[in-house]
Parts: structure tokens; sequence; C-alpha cells
């Protein structure tokens, strides 16, 4: 439903021309996110600062219209849609590095940077941020920060919340609040925690600190193949039965080897039922052997071959193979469904029954990621 007209006159002398769209043609676009829901909102605003922001909010407020934050909208959630109509205050102008400060590892930046390009600029200085979506390439901190969230590298590393130690944010009556800080161990309730993972449900987000790590001395990745998930899934359990962690470990089975290797060429084997990609790192006087003890791991479980990158470069093209998945995809169907779900290791293998079951019963073809 359109907003009255004088609320839209009002909503449109609160920021600078180019700043706020009502026509429909504009909304349209913001419909979506990466999942199924759906809404077209009454209106999208583009703030450049947070005190743009508050303006905003305190609109909202007097006018009791919803408002719903958005990034880069590759969420499955739902977050970033207007699903009962409201005003999307898309983040986008918001995308500066404010600070990376080397000597106590953290990062201050605006919501819309895009994650892979504060990894990019965290390395240069011998440091990086562990959360690594998928949708790295193209998602947002401050969508990773609403969404909390993961990534291959939780394993060892955790989600976005283990790096979220301050936060600029509006609260629902426009007040601008700072919550933590610069320290790890901020001497207050943690209200970051409280804020990561909300959604856009608790405040809005104008500036986030996160903590970065070192880069790990050294890192090596692992390709293994198997006959059956059954037995990949067998070989993660027996890695984590015996301490041993690594950076990441992922599945692929055979369905989305086929449909990326033709797309990402990384040498995936496509006759493989199942793969697993694990990085372990670690100071070199210690990795090669935290590979072989990994490695005989594997075979022990049903790897019948096992590759070890031997260059960044070969590391660098398996990964980017994981993680072009929903671009390969896209390829084959222009529509198609990405979720997310979480189910006990030990049920792996029912589970991929039961839904393989289900979409051979509506001609449907599926891949899986773990």
């Amino acid at each position: 439903m359109a907003l009255p007209e004088d609320k839209l006159r009002s909503l449109q002398t609160l920021l600078p021309r180019g700043q706020v769209f009502t026509d429909r043609a504009s909304l349209i676009s913001y419909e979506v996110d990466a999942g199924m829901d759906r809404g077209v909102p009454e209106g999208v605003v583009f703030p450049r600062s947070a005190e743009e922001v508050a303006r905003v909010v305190r609109w909202a407020a007097e006018h009791a219209i919803p408002l719903i934050a958005r990034g880069a909208g590759t969420g499955l959630s739902g977050g970033a849609v207007a699903e009962r109509g409201g005003i999307i205050v898309e983040f986008s102008r918001m995308q500066r590095i404010l600070d990376i400060d080397e000597r106590d590892r953290i990062a201050v930046v605006e919501p819309a940077v895009i994650n892979l390009v504060l990894d990019e600029q965290a390395k240069t200085k011998g440091l990086y941020f562990p959360p690594d979506p998928a949708s790295q390439r193209a998602s947002t901190i401050g969508g990773n920060v609403a969404e909390n969230s993961g990534g291959p590298h939780c394993f060892k590393y955790g989600v976005t919340s283990n790096y979220v130690i301050g936060l600029d944010v509006v609260l629902a009556d426009g007040r601008r609040v700072r919550v933590g800080g610069r320290a790890l161990d901020y001497p207050e309730y943690d209200l970051c925690g409280l804020l990561t993972g909300s959604e856009g449900m608790l405040a809005l987000i104008t500036a986030i600190t996160a903590r970065l790590v070192r880069n790990p001395p050294a890192v090596k990745t692992l390709l293994a193949v198997f006959d059956s998930v059954e037995q990949a899934g067998k070989g993660v359990s027996a890695i984590i039965a015996t301490g041993l962690v690594p950076a990441t470990m992922e599945m692929m089975d055979q369905k989305i080897i086929q449909i990326v290797e033709p797309f990402a060429h990384a040498g995936l084997p496509t006759e493989a039922q199942a793969i697993l990609i694990i990085d372990v790192d670690g100071y070199p006087a210690g990795l090669d052997r935290q590979v072989d003890d990994v490695a005989q791991l594997l075979q022990a479980h049903g790897a019948r071959n096992l590759r070890i990158s031997s260059s960044a470069e070969e590391r660098n093209q398996i990964w980017f193979a994981r993680k072009s998945a929903a671009g390969a995809i896209a390829r084959l169907a222009p529509a198609y469904y990405t979720v997310d779900i979480t189910v006990p290791r030990s049920r792996l293998t029912e589970t991929l029954f039961e839904v393989n079951q289900v979409c051979d019963k509506y001609g449907l073809r599926v891949g899986y990621v773990f």
C-alpha cells in the first residue's frame, strides 16, 4: 500500500535529492533477498551517515511506519524484505573502512563494506577477518552482523558474534548509541552479543568495530574423494572425535560437484559421490604432522584419493569452486532456491535420503554443500 501523500512529501524532505525513492519501478527492485520471501516496500532511502539514519528513524517513529535494514540482499532469512510494507533503509552508500588498527588488531567499518573487501584490506597488514560466508564476495559486514553469519572458517574460528566488539547504532526512537568499544573485554553488558543476529529488529547499525586475527603462518588444503556421502560424514566425525581442529571442513555431494566444476574449472572430481575440502593451518613446523593425521583418518574412513594443495593459487581455486555454487546453479536454472539447514552429523545420511525422495517425487534437481 502506497504512503499517504503527506507522509510521502515529508519523507522526501528528510534526505538530499537522489536518496529517497518511492516510484514503483525502484521499489520492485527491493522485493526480495536471496530467499523466497517477498514484499514490496513503500519507499527506499539511501542514507550516507549515521545522522541521516537517525533522521529517518525519528520520522518513522513519529509516523508509526516500520523500517527494514538492507545490506546486499544476499541473506536467506527474509530479514531484508518488507513483507508487511514499510521503508527499506538501504545502506549501500555507507561503505567506508574507517580504520584498520594493526597494533590492536581491530577494524572500524561502515555497514555496507563488503566482507571480502575488509578481508583483503586487513591482509595487507598481516591480519584477516575470519567469518567468510559463501556470499563473501557480495555480502556486507552490516548484513553479516545482522544475520550473525558464519562460513567455512566458523568450524575453528567462530561466527560473526565472536568478532564484534563495538557497534554504533540508532535505536527505535532515533537516539544514537555506542555499545562496546575497541577493547576485547569491554566492562559492561554484552549488548553487542544481543544486537548481533537481531536482523535489524532492535536497532540500525551505522558502524562496526570488529576484531581481526593474525594471518596463520602456513595453510594447506586437502581435497578428499569418497564413494559415498556417508563415508565422508564418518570421516568428519572421526576428525572431530580425535580433537583435531582444522580451520575448515566442507562437504560437497556429486550433484553439486557436477554443477560447479564446469563453471569453476577447479579440477574437482566429477565422478566422486562426495568430497571433503579441509584447511589445516598453523606453524610450518607442526603443519605437516597435522596434515598427516587428518589424511590418515580420512583414508581409514574410505577416502580413495587425497589431493594436498601445493600452492596458494591451487587453494584459492578450490575454494572459489566451493563458493561459486550459487552462481553455477544460476547458469542452469534461473529459478532456484537456496536454504540453510542444520542437522546432527549422525543423521546426515537419513536427511539426504528423505530430501532426495521428496525431490524425486516432484522432479526437482538438488545439490548439497555442508
